[in-house]
């Protein structure tokens, strides 16, 4: 009796035991994978919502490639053998897989049911605006520039693209099956708009490396609105590779454009505004040469000295005295309240926290000698601004006195391209018209007989002005880093846009900044103005 039963165990546990190995037999082979189908889902590209400049030409999203899908077909599998090898067809379409992969966009193929293209799109296909724009990580969220402060604008717009189709157990596409393609928003025209310009975004930063400019920055600004046009900084990085660049000494990632410097002559207009608009004439000097102001000598940029010199003539030679005597006879207040409401030592707000250095200006404490305020009169000492900061003050002169805050995001659009404006303060008249008709003419003579005559054109009259500002910083050989300014407005008859250049490091104003100006000035005259 026992050895029956444990006889009739042996036999449970045999059946048992072939029952599994056939189960598992079953499961494993490619005679009897189950014929129901799975929904297999392969992406083929994610999106973000697209930034366009002013003229609704992509910054972003601007270029894509495209990628082609096939079915497992015979003749599918001759055009996979073709375009990638045969030894991918081999891995892939030949084996009954669904086939995805970018092809060259030379290479011409017929679309059908079986076979279908695609456009994917690059987030960045170049440079162009890199430091405003900025970049994100790896999940596609914004670190830096508008890719961070209009996140959540930008991220509205986000999409996808994939492709689903019925697979058996080993993914394998069934036969005669159709594939669903499907567009989550990936095609939509969705985004915001910026003020940026392009055409003029790209002119400027060329002009900046054409003319030598390895660290610095260029603005420019719409005269009327203040709306920023360009805004380039160099050197720049690559977005691909961020650690290459992390401890690079010439701070690839700083955005020279906003950040804040020394500022040297191109505040003397602000003086002579200053002066201006407290009723004081701004009447022959004698440049000697130096000037003193408690107790303390001012060096002008001529040795010997101007001699008896007007007012257009000090602007168009940035002589230092000059703007020392008059600064002080406007006084430390009037000086001060001046230069605040042209936008010096107050941060610009561009939108949702994007909110550049306010660079700084002394206190009326700090200017409690005519020494003090004379020093500032010239755009020395404790004072730093943003070349943004700069050309936004030149165009409230260009503007006849209307201050308008510098601004950069338009507005959104919508999935079929429609834009919906972003609502813009109002401008604010802090000069008079005859103060600005006054420094304007000034500034014409300096382009023709001054500082800045390397900005000269036959096409058309500017007025600039040139600075070369001291920092108190020295390089490795001990040689004085200077902080060089070109800034102006053209044209003289109707301003419509204004340019201001920043070199670090450089000889001067007139030397650094004059080519780039010209370069700006005359390419944008070319495009839009003639």
């Amino acid at each position: 009796m026992k050895k029956r039963a444990i006889s009739a165990l042996l036999v449970i546990i045999i059946s048992f035991t072939a029952l599994s190995g056939r189960l598992y037999y079953i499961s494993s082979s490619a005679d009897f994978v189950s014929v129901q189908p799975h929904i297999r889902v392969r992406e083929l590209g994610t999106k973000k919502g697209t930034i366009y400049d002013r003229n609704a030409s992509p910054l972003t999203n601007s270029e894509a490639k495209t990628i082609l899908c096939a079915k497992p077909t015979t003749k599918n599998s001759v055009l996979v053998s073709n375009l990638k090898g045969k030894k991918f067809a081999k891995s892939t379409i030949l084996k009954g897989y669904f086939t995805s992969f970018f092809i060259e966009e030379s290479k011409s193929v017929t679309q059908n049911d079986d076979t279908r293209c695609f456009e994917i799109f690059e987030r960045y296909s170049n440079n162009v605006a890199l430091h405003i724009l900025g970049y994100t990580d790896i999940d596609g969220n914004g670190v830096t520039g508008i890719e961070k402060y209009y996140q959540n604008e930008i991220s509205k717009h986000n999409g996808s693209l994939s492709v689903a189709y019925s697979a058996d157990a080993l993914g394998r596409m069934l036969i005669g099956e159709a594939v669903e393609v499907r567009d989550n928003n990936y095609y939509s025209k969705g985004g915001i708009m910026l003020t940026l310009d392009k055409e003029i975004q790209v002119i400027t930063e060329n002009a900046l490396k054409n003319c030598g400019i390895d660290k610095g920055a260029a603005v420019v600004l719409d005269v009327e609105s203040s709306a920023i046009l360009a805004c380039a900084s160099t050197p720049i990085y690559e977005r691909d590779n961020i650690e290459k660049h992390l401890n690079s000494p010439d701070s690839p990632f700083l955005n020279r454009a906003i950040e804040c410097f020394p500022v040297g002559s191109v505040f003397k207009p602000v003086t002579a505004a200053a002066a201006l608009e407290s009723n004081i004439t701004l009447s022959e000097y004698n440049c000697i040469g130096y000037i003193e102001k408690s107790g303390n000598k001012f060096k002008c940029n001529k040795t010997e000295g101007h001699g008896n010199i007007d007012f257009n003539t000090a602007i168009a030679m940035s002589c230092n005295p000059y703007f020392i005597e008059y600064s002080t006879q406007a006084g430390a207040k009037k000086l001060l309240k001046t230069a605040k409401a042209l936008g010096f030592g107050k941060s610009i707000d561009l939108g949702n926290d994007f909110i550049t250095p306010s660079g700084s200006l002394p206190t009326t404490k700090e200017l409690n000698s005519s020494a003090a305020v004379g020093n500032l009169g010239f755009g020395q000492g404790k004072l730093t601004a943003s070349p943004l900061q700069i050309a936004t003050c030149f165009a409230t002169i260009a503007n006849g006195g209307i201050y308008n805050e510098p601004y950069i995001y338009k507005g959104e659009i919508d999935k079929n391209g429609n834009l919906t404006p972003a609502i813009q303060s109002d401008g604010k008249r802090v000069l008079s018209k005859s103060t600005c008709r006054t420094i304007k003419n000034a500034m014409a003579k300096t382009t023709t007989e001054g500082t800045g005559t390397g900005a000269y054109t036959s096409l058309f009259d500017s007025c600039t002005k040139t600075a070369t500002a001291q920092s108190g910083q020295y390089d490795e050989n001990g040689v004085e880093i200077k902080y060089c300014w070109f800034v102006g407005f053209f044209p003289i008859e109707k301003p419509r846009y204004v340019i201001c250049i920043l070199k670090e490091n450089g000889s001067s104003g007139g030397t650094d900044g004059a080519p780039v100006f010209k370069e700006i000035s005359e390419n944008i005259y070319i495009n839009d103005l003639s």
